[in-house]
């Protein structure tokens, strides 16, 4: 980037201060950048009206050669507003628009999406001093001519494909005068063809994954046998999470209560008995059952989930569960030969010291505790490690505890986390044996907001309230706000196993 442009755009970054409102951001960052970018004042619509909502920035040129959706979409907030938070507005009118870019900023965060599918893509997420370094490179990628090149291409796609579907009508009717006119046009095809990407090409792109050599998916247990600790709240979101960082999941509820599995949408009378399906007791006392026979697969946008659901029947089932003959493992056997399928299988026991926790942990290759910052819970972690230690002592193969997850966080009562925090230190530290034992950083924890305990009642994890009409802005605003939580658990859960293997 010439020096020009970086002493061009710290000027204008100057017109701005922590306490300058959005409007501010709209007139004297977003406006001058365009400009910047080669755009006009025809060339944008602001508080464009998309849906009931008014969009405040909408790029799409008048010179284009045809009217498709904008090539950016713009959405400004207040300086002091946390960007994080609004990531599922811009979301929302990209979805409306079609818009292929969009752009979020509060003037020092910029945060550019791509718009694939149909499903919002992060692509760079910058300070202001990224933003000046790397301008060059959002120059290319936002400027107007860029913009009318991409809407070049895509007229010449369209015009190739309208001359192949009327070439083709021409030949089913022949004899007809009207459709002959067209046969002039045969070398248009010729002079308007490029060089355009397949949509294997695309799929291939860098939005999309590579492949990795196939490898055995870690089983972890959500273990603690305090209720009250969001274990099953932690269990549905952290796998949502886990999704949308691209790996594939599965869900085993082993609870009675069968909380994780009305949390998901699925209701064990109506969507399991009553339609002849099976759940986790079948295929934990019927030989032949298989996990193929269980599972459901839930779909919530982008988020992928395989859920293997559980019925109050297993309350009263304990005693049949002793009685059949090892059982103990038998979960671990039937999940074995499907590991291969998933990276992570996430087992969510009873709040118990009960069989189906021994079971679940005896299926496990590594448990995960959660717990809240009170008295009662971090006592009870204690007894949470010995019963794990206890098991890893009798399985052939080691159960490390990945660490201690924290929910139900109190933001503003720092002192109380602190001292909180500390009595964790204390009795980690009580038992040689978990002396290794990690109590997961800060910004992994997930604060005690409403928005997180009452969405498992709607049926979806939290990431999906964006998509829920009944849920003011305030509320979308701070679901956004806790689910930035869990992804960071699930990058930080990613980067602990990884080092287990």
């Amino acid at each position: 980037m010439t020096a020009n442009y970086a002493s061009t755009l710290r000027n204008i970054f100057q017109a701005i201060a922590p306490h300058s409102s959005e409007s501010d951001v709209e007139k004297k960052i977003i406006a001058p950048l365009l400009q910047i970018l080669g755009y006009s004042h025809t060339d944008w619509e602001p508080q464009a009206i998309v849906g009931k909502s008014k969009l405040d920035f909408l790029v799409l040129p008048p010179s284009s050669a045809i009217p498709y959706a904008p090539y950016l979409v713009i959405e400004a907030k207040a300086p002091n507003k946390n960007i994080a938070h609004n990531v599922w507005q811009i979301n929302t009118y990209m979805r409306q628009t079609s818009a292929i870019l969009g752009l979020l900023t509060n003037g020092y965060q910029f945060r550019l999406l791509y718009n694939y599918n149909q499903k919002p893509t992060v692509l760079l997420d910058y300070s202001q001093k990224q933003f000046i370094e790397n301008f060059q490179s959002f120059d290319k990628i936002l400027c107007k001519q860029t913009c009318l090149q991409v809407y070049q291409e895509l007229y010449q796609n369209e015009q190739q494909l309208r001359f192949k579907f009327i070439n083709s009508i021409s030949q089913l009717f022949p004899n007809e005068e009207n459709l002959k006119l067209f046969a002039k046009d045969n070398n248009f095809a010729n002079e308007s063809k490029k060089d355009f990407p397949s949509a294997t090409k695309l799929e291939k792109a860098s939005l999309i994954t590579e492949s990795k050599e196939e490898r055995q998916g870690m089983i972890i247990t959500v273990f603690n046998n305090k209720g009250g600790v969001g274990k099953t709240t932690t269990t549905i979101n952290l796998a949502a999470a886990l999704n949308k960082l691209g790996k594939r999941v599965l869900l085993v509820d082993i609870d009675a209560q069968a909380n994780l599995t009305t949390g998901l949408g699925i209701e064990p009378f109506e969507d399991v008995e009553k339609q002849g399906k099976k759940d986790i007791s079948h295929l934990l006392t019927e030989p032949r059952t298989s996990l193929e026979n269980v599972v459901i697969h839930k779909k919530w946008d982008d988020v992928e989930l395989d859920i293997v659901p559980s019925h109050i029947r297993l309350s009263y089932m304990e005693a049949e569960l002793i009685m059949t003959p090892d059982i103990d493992r038998v979960l671990a056997k039937k999940l074995k030969k499907y590991r291969d399928q998933y990276d992570y299988i996430l087992i969510d026991p009873p709040p118990s010291f009960g069989k189906a926790n021994t079971i679940s942990l005896m299926a496990s290759s590594a448990v995960l505790i959660p717990t809240q910052l009170a008295p009662y819970p971090i006592r009870a972690l204690e007894y949470v490690m010995k019963r794990a230690i206890a098991v890893d002592e009798s399985k052939d193969e080691p159960l490390p505890i990945l660490g201690i997850a924290v929910s139900m966080y109190n933001r503003a009562a720092t002192k109380v986390a602190l001292s909180m925090t500390q009595q964790i230190f204390d009795v980690i530290s009580k038992n040689p044996q978990s002396k290794n034992v990690d109590l997961f950083p800060q910004d992994t924890w997930i604060p005690n907001l409403t928005i997180i305990s009452s969405t498992p009642n709607k049926g979806y994890p939290i990431c999906f309230a964006e998509f829920d009409n009944e849920l003011s802005s305030k509320d979308k605003e701070t679901a956004q706000d806790a689910f930035n939580c869990y992804m960071k658990l699930a990058k930080h859960l990613i980067s602990v196993t990884n080092k287990k293997e």
